[in-house]
Formats: C-alpha cells, structure tokens, sequence
C-alpha cells in the first residue's frame, strides 16, 4: 500500500501542478471578473450530477467487482467491467443532452436573481456547451475505478496531468479569444483525459469491444451495484450540494466574489486532491481487503495515523496562508490579478484552511465505511455537514461578510469528524472477528 500511495501521491502532484498550469493564466487573463463569476456558476450543474454519480458508483462498485473476481473467473471479470463501462457511456450521453436542451429552463430559474447583467450573459453562453462534460465525467470516473480495481493506479492518477496542461495551453494560445478559450480547454482536456484512462484499460488487457454480460446477468450484477449505493444517494446528493451551495452564496456580493471564491477553492481542493482524494481508491481498496480479512487493528493504526498528519498539515497550512498567502498570490500571477485580488482570495482560502485538518480525516472516514458496506453513516455525515453549513453561514455572514461561507464550510467539515467517531464500528468488528476466531479454536 505505501508505495502505491507514494506513485499515486506523485502522480497526483504532478495533475495539481498542470491544473495550476491552467489556472496562472486564468488569473491571468481573467482577474476577478463577471466573465469568469458566469463560467465557474455554469460548471455547477454538469459538476454536480457527475459528482452524485460517481460517489454512488464508487459506494455499489468497488464490494460488487470484489466479490466477482474473488470467484476467479476473468473473462466474467472483463465482460462485467465492458458492461458497465457501455451502459455508463450511454446513460451520460443521454444525461449531457437532456442538460443541454434543459439549460435555458435551469438558468432562468436557478440563477440567483442577484447576479449582475454580465454575469448573467457569460452563463447564457457557457451553459450548454459544458452539458458535454457530464458524459465525458460519467465515463472518465467509471473507467477510474475500473483501472484502480485492476491495481492500475498510476493510469487513473496521471490521466488529469494531461487535462491540465491542455487547457492551459489552449488558453495561453489563444488569450484574446477569452471565454471561449477558456471553455474549448476545459472540453478538450477532458476528453484527453478519458482517452487516457480507456488507454490505460487497454493496456491492462481490457478492450472496450468485445463479449458482454447477458441481460439478465448484467441486470443482477447492476442491482447489487443500485442497492448499495441507494444508501449512499441521499449523502452524496447533500455532499455535493454543500460543495456547490456556497458557489451560490457568494454571488450575492457582487461581481467577482464568486471568481475570488473559486480561485480559493481551487487552491483549497488542489491540496485535499493531493493529500487525500488521489489516494482514496488505494485507500478503498485497501480498506476493503483488511475489513474481509478481519484485520482491525491494521484499520485502527491507518486512522490514527491519517489523523496525525492531518492534523500537522491542517496546522501548517493556516499559518503559511495567513502569513504568506497575500504576497504570494500577488508575485505569482499578476497581469490582471492585482494586489486586492490577492488579499480577496487569500482570506477566502485562511478561512477554508481552518478546516482541512477535519476534511482530511472526514474523507479517510467515508473510504472505512465504504469498505465496510455502511453506506448509510456516510448518508448521516452529509445531512449533520449540510445543515450545520447552512446554520454557519446564516450565524457567521454578519461578521464575516463573504467570507462566512468559508468558514462556514470548515464548521461543517470539523462537526462531521466530532459527530463520526462513535460510528466507526471498529470496537464492534474487533470483538466480532475475536469471537469468531475464538469459535474456530473451539
């Protein structure tokens, strides 16, 4: 486990690096700008439905996909991972085009009646093109986890280092085309980015063409997959809200609160990625082999050593964003980023850092539960984290103005942990393996 953790770390760093790549010339270019306040509302949606699906995917796959390679028949193994990566490709075109013609409704409905002018026209125009990324992430995400069942980490981690840097490049050639450019990057290195992965599920032995599942097999294989993550939907509905609800919020206080919020939760989002959401498949998958293997006390030295250095590293980030963040921004992108942005982003970013000790270690803990088939703590997580947000950010917005939605967010964040503990399960699992192994001697 650690040194795939190590090449995946790596790997990861790598796809942070490209995406702030991507991002320099975006300040850049952009600053905190309306055009730049429509894009990132635009992303929400297709963002948020991909998101849903592949928490719930991840929840139903992972057990199901165990269990049908434990039998050790890999033709069965590769005719249900082809399945699935069919049906999926199908299910997400469906979706990208029913989002695409249902954009002009959303928009006039959804768009907070607060938003300037021309924050409005750049959503108009960017909406639905992004529809296409709901297909394309539906499809990007299955395959990532079919490469990370299949110990292909690596893959799977380094596909994003392409998206990256393509993006950044069609932007850094073609600055004067603006919003456009900004837009035909994030559609073309997503689709770079699915190339690499469905080549890297090549190379691991499986073709997309080939035998499939009979229906009737496939439709048993799918509803095991649907039950497990019915549990989880309800959370991973409430958790991808609490991500794009205070996208919302901050819109509310004039043009660019949204861009200084998002460069902030991009930086914010870049270090969790790193430090633990490019390892959470090495995470899940080895969760899941020590919980079938009752090894509790292996699972219990994990958790207390992921809460350690979350801790360290929650610690150190807030002191080195509070104390270098503003100069630091300023030096490194400049053009239309200037001083005042700098200071903008940067509070935005203290005030999210005082929670990423807790994010940390809210992660590890949905990878245990996953492993454990208790989709339903996750489900308990995601409605304590989204109505303690909610009642933050109405208590903290008078003090804190636009920066109480961050802070707001890192209470969410630690109440998960405080209130996750006692569901852990590992005392119960630990007395449960003892007296089984105590039945055997017998």
């Amino acid at each position: 486990m650690r040194r795939e953790l190590i090449v995946v770390t790596a790997l990861a760093a790598g796809s942070q690096i490209s995406a702030f790549f991507k991002l320099w010339f975006t300040a850049r270019i952009f600053g905190l700008s309306a055009e730049l306040d429509g894009y990132n509302l635009a992303l929400i949606i297709p963002t948020t439905l991909s998101g849903i699906f592949a928490g719930c995917l991840q929840t139903g796959l992972f057990p199901v996909r165990a269990n049908l390679n434990a039998k050790g028949d890999r033709s069965d193994v590769d005719a249900f991972e082809r399945t699935l990566l069919l049906s999926v490709g199908a299910a997400g075109c469906i979706a990208a085009t029913l989002l695409f013609f249902s954009n002009a409704l959303v928009i006039t409905h959804l768009s907070p009646r607060v938003l300037a002018p021309a924050v409005q026209h750049s959503l108009h125009i960017v909406a639905p093109s992004v529809s296409v990324l709901v297909a394309l992430s539906m499809f990007g995400d299955t395959a990532g986890y079919i490469l990370a069942m299949r110990r292909r980490f690596a893959v799977a981690a380094a596909a994003p280092i392409i998206n990256g840097i393509i993006g950044g490049l069609v932007l850094a050639s073609f600055p004067q085309a603006g919003l456009s450019s900004l837009l035909a990057g994030t559609i073309v290195g997503t689709v770079c980015q699915v190339g690499i992965c469905v080549w890297g599920l090549h190379r691991s032995g499986l073709r997309l063409f080939g035998s499939v599942l009979p229906i009737v097999r496939a439709r048993v294989l799918f509803c095991q997959i649907v039950t497990l993550s019915a549990w989880i939907f309800p959370g991973v509905l409430l958790s991808n809200l609490a991500v794009s609800l205070p996208a919302v919020w901050v819109s509310g206080f004039g043009e660019g609160a949204n861009s200084a919020f998002g460069y902030a939760y991009r930086l914010h989002s870049s270090t969790v990625q790193l430090l633990v959401m490019a390892g959470s498949p090495v995470i899940l998958a080895n969760f899941s082999d020590l919980i079938a293997g009752g090894e509790i006390q292996a699972v219990r030295s994990i958790l207390l050593k992921a809460a350690a250095i979350a801790l360290i590293i929650g610690a150190a980030g807030m002191i080195l964003v509070g104390t270098i963040g503003p100069s630091l921004l300023t030096y490194i992108f400049r053009g239309k980023f200037d001083a005042d942005a700098a200071i903008r982003v940067s509070n935005h970013w203290w005030w999210m850092s005082t929670g990423i000790a807790f994010l940390i270690i809210g992660n590890v803990f949905a990878k245990l539960w996953q492993s454990q088939q208790r989709p339903k703590f996750m489900t308990l997580m995601a409605i304590i984290s989204i109505i303690t947000m909610i009642g933050s950010h109405h208590l903290l917005m008078p003090y804190l103005g636009e920066y109480g939605v961050a802070a707001a967010m890192s209470v969410a964040a630690s109440a998960t942990v405080v209130v996750g503990v006692p569901f852990l399960g590992l005392n119960s699992a630990n007395r449960h393996d003892s007296n089984k192994h105590e039945r055997r001697r017998r």
